[in-house]
């Protein structure tokens, strides 16, 4: 029951998201910081909200070729980062042995075909959890040093369906954090990354 209220709020959060969703917090790092360990150069100065951001990310990827962009804005004492459709830097465990390193990160992500939440402390793989779709008996499979974790919280989840997914494990975050992503937040205009060179961006 605990978690019931924040899954309904998340339930509308991941309608702003489409094929693939993105999301990583990290605790222990500025805006700076975080830039660096996903490989972003110099600020770019550009600064967009969540749906400029999926815009602008797909014209950077029609440039690059693959996903190069992403926004990070503080939440509290977090940084939360927000790549656009079919980024998925921030899920890399090279990532998030980095971002984590002096404290913690949380990664969601939801792609076509996997489906994963990764807890990371101190650079270690503390939790993970990936969605076994349409298994609302055992849905997830468990990794990480800690498997088990979460269990109090995570045994009250009783679904396979990626939405219901997606919903819970942005609650989890909200949980672990003890900050909520919310719409305010996701319409405000943050710093735009880019870990691309792009010699034809206009």
């Amino acid at each position: 029951m605990y978690m019931r209220e924040k899954e309904s709020y998340y339930l509308d959060v991941v309608g702003y998201f489409d094929e693939t969703m993105c999301v990583t917090w990290v605790e222990g790092l500025d805006v700076d910081a975080v830039a660096v360990a996903f490989g972003s150069g110099p600020d770019t100065g550009r600064r967009y909200d969540v749906v400029e951001a999926e815009n602008e990310g797909f014209e950077a990827r029609e440039i690059a070729g693959w996903p190069c962009s992403a926004i990070a804005g503080r939440l509290g004492d977090w940084t939360v980062v927000v790549e656009p459709t079919y980024g998925d830097k921030g899920s890399y465990p090279e990532t998030l042995r980095d971002l984590s390193a002096g404290g913690r990160a949380l990664n969601v992500f939801s792609g076509v075909t996997s489906h994963r939440f990764d807890y990371w402390v101190a650079g270690e793989r503390v939790t993970s959890l990936t969605l076994r779709e349409l298994n609302g008996a055992e849905p997830f499979h468990r990794g990480g040093g800690s498997p088990h974790l979460l269990d109090e919280v995570v045994n009250d989840f009783h679904s396979g369906e990626v939405v219901a997914f997606r919903a819970f494990v942005l609650a989890l975050c909200e949980h672990l954090a003890q900050e909520r992503l919310t719409h305010d937040w996701l319409f405000t205009k943050h710093r735009w990354l880019l870990w691309e060179d792009l010699d034809d961006w206009s």
